[in-house]
């Protein structure tokens, strides 16, 4: 028994000896963790004041995103678009943001009318047509409406080939014209026009211009131009004739002269081709160049044959020549439409028709001018179409060639006919 207690007496006395008090505490912590515990004091409250602003900012930067992406940001910020946007004279300034809104410019037409209000830029708005891309945010678009910048002209292009009608339709379609009426009218006017394009004037001696459909046909220039909004048929009309006189003087009257060397040095003209035709007969004939030739390779060609079948005294046998009055575009023509008898079927009359069938490139005019003499001296009298789309054509010499190459061809231009026929 004594020795137990003793033992026990032992362990109490080990386990007094462990025991921390209040300065043993304090003396260890010296050197320990208690030597921030004031600096903690004061960093807590201010991490706990920069996380609740770290977390306010979070909030309102969202909402910002969200309110942004829903009113103010871009409609479409990936569009590479550009957009002719028209504000008419007396147009309010919500209707505009209506109709901005309404065209995918921007995403609210309210937003767009409060911000013109509150900055005060409801008087700077003019009317005009403004160039405007859904890839700008309202600030932009603002911008652009109220400097100034709108444009009082548009960009138009004729594509060589093009009739008098395609012109007009075209200009109806972009809304240069309200109707093609007038513009057709004015086609068939070439005195109102005859100081605007001395070919033109020139035309008008030929014989059976008044069996064309148009006078103007032939003479309106292809290319890009620019023209006022407000410009009329009459206004568009001499624009296009003003730049065929530089088609003229271009074509007509550049020096193509050729030179050879002889073996002392010598230099000479060299002989080429020279047309019989006339200026107007010249534009015709282009036209038909520019209608059978879908390849501007095969231009010459072209010409050369039809200059070798007009010296020769062979009808032209022009398809596009048959179809012009009809407006008709197919490959396979019917026997009723090649013996129908009117002064533009080449088919039936003798040369060239009564006028242009189109509107020519400057290409097509000097493959006009300046055939293909290689052609010209082998008599190539014949072409046609190959595979529809190809553009391609198949020239021949004779007309036993000719017939052989229509024979193996004929079944893809019914075929391409039936397709685009809807039958």
């Amino acid at each position: 028994m004594a020795h137990r207690n003793k033992r026990r007496k032992g362990n109490n006395a080990a386990y007094k000896a462990e025991t921390y008090s209040t300065s043993t505490i304090h003396e260890e912590r010296e050197y320990g963790l208690y030597w921030y515990a004031g600096l903690w004091k004061i960093i807590r409250p201010v991490m706990i004041f920069l996380c609740s602003m770290l977390i306010v900012i979070g909030m309102v930067t969202m909402a910002y995103d969200r309110i942004y992406g829903q009113l103010f940001a871009p409609a479409d910020r990936l569009s590479t678009e550009v957009v002719e946007f028209v504000v008419d004279s007396g147009t309010t300034v919500a209707k505009v943001g209506s109709n901005l809104e309404e065209a995918g410019l921007i995403r609210s037409g309210t937003v767009f009318r409060y911000m013109v209000q509150i900055e005060g830029l409801a008087s700077s708005m003019s009317y005009g047509t403004y160039k405007l891309s859904p890839a700008m945010n309202v600030n932009e678009v603002i911008t652009v409406l109220t400097n100034g910048s709108q444009t009082s002209e548009r960009v138009i292009t004729i594509v060589p080939g093009w009739t008098c009608e395609d012109i007009a339709n075209y200009l109806v379609g972009i809304g240069a014209l309200d109707n093609t009426t007038e513009f057709l009218r004015l086609c068939n006017d070439a005195d109102r026009f005859a100081g605007t394009s001395y070919a033109l004037t020139a035309a008008a001696e030929s014989p059976n211009t008044d069996k064309r459909k148009y006078a103007l046909e032939g003479y309106l220039a292809p290319d890009t131009y620019r023209i006022f909004l407000s410009a009329t048929p009459e206004s568009i009309i001499a624009t296009l004739l003003k730049q065929d006189n530089n088609v003229v003087d271009r074509t007509f009257y550049a020096d193509n002269t050729e030179y050879a060397v002889d073996e002392e040095g010598n230099y000479s003209a060299v002989e080429t081709f020279q047309t019989p035709l006339t200026m107007d007969q010249t534009l015709t004939l282009a036209s038909m160049i520019e209608k059978e030739a879908a390849n501007p390779i095969d231009y010459a060609r072209v010409s050369a044959v039809f200059h070798n079948r007009l010296a020769q005294g062979i009808r032209l046998e022009s398809d596009p020549t048959v179809t012009y009055l009809s407006g008709d575009n197919k490959l396979v023509l019917s026997d009723a439409e090649l013996t129908t008898i009117n002064a533009y079927n080449t088919y039936v009359i003798q040369g060239l028709p009564a006028g242009p069938i189109c509107n020519p490139s400057i290409a097509a005019i000097e493959a006009a001018l300046h055939p293909d003499e290689a052609y010209i001296a082998d008599n190539y009298l014949y072409f046609c179409a190959t595979e529809p789309g190809s553009g391609i054509l198949a020239f021949a010499r004779t007309k036993d060639e000719h017939e052989e190459n229509v024979a193996k061809y004929r079944p893809l231009w019914e075929d391409y006919d039936r397709a685009h026929s809807g039958n």
